[in-house]
């Protein structure tokens, strides 16, 4: 699934969409644990998520295609979930560094999890705000 989102993304006119900030869906606000290139110990980072990608805060740039561990708890829920992703660059904004990137291995069941984590919290905000 991952690689046709990859696929998609880079085809036709989704690089546009992607430099005007058009998402594939949400992206919410977590803590996540990474780590760069398999190797090291993971480190706690604020950032967000959705369901096709990541952005979180980092210490140093990273040139894109650096692959990423990443492990994270959506809130309201008990399991921990697992990915891998590349690094797609970084934006840089009052001082706060975000490495961006994609995923590039997560589980099945997990995406599942995900999605419908992201839906819920969508018709949360979308409650809220009616």
């Amino acid at each position: 699934m991952i690689w046709n989102v990859i696929k998609r993304f880079f085809g036709g006119n989704n690089l546009a969409a992607f430099q005007h900030n058009e998402r594939e869906s949400a992206r919410y606000n977590v803590t996540m644990f990474a780590r760069y290139q398999g190797t090291g110990t993971f480190i706690e980072r604020r950032g967000n998520l959705g369901i096709g990608g990541f952005c979180f805060e980092g210490e140093k740039e990273f040139h894109p295609g650096t692959q990423v561990d990443l492990l994270f708890r959506l809130p309201g829920t008990s399991n921990w979930i697992s990915a891998r992703g590349i690094v797609l660059g970084q934006n840089e904004t009052q001082g706060w560094l975000g490495i961006r990137g994609c995923f590039t291995k997560i589980n099945f069941e997990n995406e599942r999890v995900l999605a419908r984590w992201i839906d819920g919290m969508t018709m949360q905000i979308q409650a809220a705000a009616a």
